[in-house]
């Protein structure tokens, strides 16, 4: 008899939701079968979208371990593999290690009465406003009271990163006006001295080392796109670039907007599209401090926006433990190590007093 799906050691667990896509807005079948697998041990889990929580122990204030279940698309080819030493695929580390670990901490806290929270939501992956968890923290029947602490187990190669930086996408766009390239004289190039000027100064914009509590973040500016034209004999009328801000924690976000239109210059159109507040790292919050001092774990800034800061502007003291590397995120031929899987099940278990 096959063992049952979701089911089995850590790199079972792990090799199953690698195994099973769910991409970015397609999360259904992979929160089909989380929820399959909870009911089958005898939880019941609150299906929010395609988003899964889970209760178990006692009732009252608990810890909350948080994962989400999307991931990037897939890179060409790319498909679940197994070895004595590590599980390969889209999601590996980003996060399906972490929800793997979830998993398995739930299947053995199922009939402990230390209460324990489980949150696997979707839409992580994309513009912060339609994030899944939004909607879980806003619609649970399940997180009141509030947790006491929420560990996020984002990819941090078994160490502790506290804080988020804020994420904001700006879209920039230069105007001119059409004409046929062998009488640009008619039109107005929307690639033009304003537009390459303000490429200079976003080009010439370096990182800002921040200090919070003790740990170094980066304030940081960068431009990630830019598209124009429409052929190779038509000068263009709009030029468009997309630029991505990581805001330190402590930093303004305002402050950092103003700073963006300041660069592009008078002459662009700055439209802000998505905002993601920073976190701080709050290493003084005595649950925080306690858990860090119980596991000896270094801690590190997370130099990267997590739903950390979600949930720490929610009201909630959080920070990121994972198993995966942070490195491999996003990778083709993306891994994590099952030992490292082990790990953070060790950690987390201990914690919780699990069985």
């Amino acid at each position: 008899m096959s063992r049952p799906f979701l089911s089995g050691s850590i790199a079972d667990v792990c090799f199953d939701l690698v195994a099973t896509t769910s991409e970015y807005g397609h999360e259904q079948v992979l929160a089909n079968a989380v929820e399959n697998r909870l009911r089958a041990l005898g939880n019941v889990p609150e299906r929010i979208g395609n988003s899964v929580v889970a209760r178990t122990g006692a009732g009252g204030a608990a810890i909350a371990l948080v994962g989400h279940l999307d991931t990037v698309p897939n890179w060409a080819g790319g498909q679940a593999e197994r070895s004595e030493t590590r599980i390969v695929g889209r999601g590996a580390s980003d996060m399906k290690g972490g929800v793997a670990v979830m998993l398995r901490l739930l299947e053995r806290m199922i009939d402990a009465p230390q209460p324990v929270l489980y949150i696997f939501y979707d839409r992580e992956e994309g513009p912060n406003n339609v994030n899944g968890i939004h909607r879980v923290l806003a619609d649970s029947t399940l997180l009141a009271p509030k947790p006491t602490l929420a560990v996020v187990l984002e990819p941090t190669g078994g160490t502790i990163h506290a804080g988020a930086v804020g994420s904001l996408n700006a879209q920039i766009v230069f105007r001119g006006k059409s004409a046929h390239s062998a009488r640009p004289w008619e039109g107005e190039n929307a690639i033009s001295p304003a537009l390459a000027e303000a490429l200079t100064r976003f080009a010439q914009r370096t990182p800002v080392p921040v200090e919070v509590d003790g740990l170094l973040y980066h304030d940081v500016v960068t431009v990630t796109m830019l598209q124009a034209g429409i052929a190779h004999n038509v000068l263009p009328d709009r030029v468009e670039l997309s630029v991505n801000v990581r805001v330190a924690p402590g930093r303004s976000v305002e402050i950092a907007q103003a700073e963006v239109v300041a660069l592009a210059g008078p002459e662009a159109e700055v439209t802000w599209l998505d905002t993601a507040l920073p976190a701080e790292p709050h290493l003084a919050d005595p649950i925080v401090s306690d858990f860090i001092a119980r596991s000896g774990l270094p801690v590190l800034p997370k130099q990267a926006w997590t739903d950390v800061a979600t949930l720490q502007e929610w009201g909630v003291p959080a920070f990121n433990y994972g198993p995966g590397e942070p490195s491999q995120a996003h990778q083709p031929g993306e891994w994590v190590e099952i030992a490292m899987l082990e790990e953070c099940e060790r950690v987390l278990a201990e914690e919780l007093g699990a069985p």
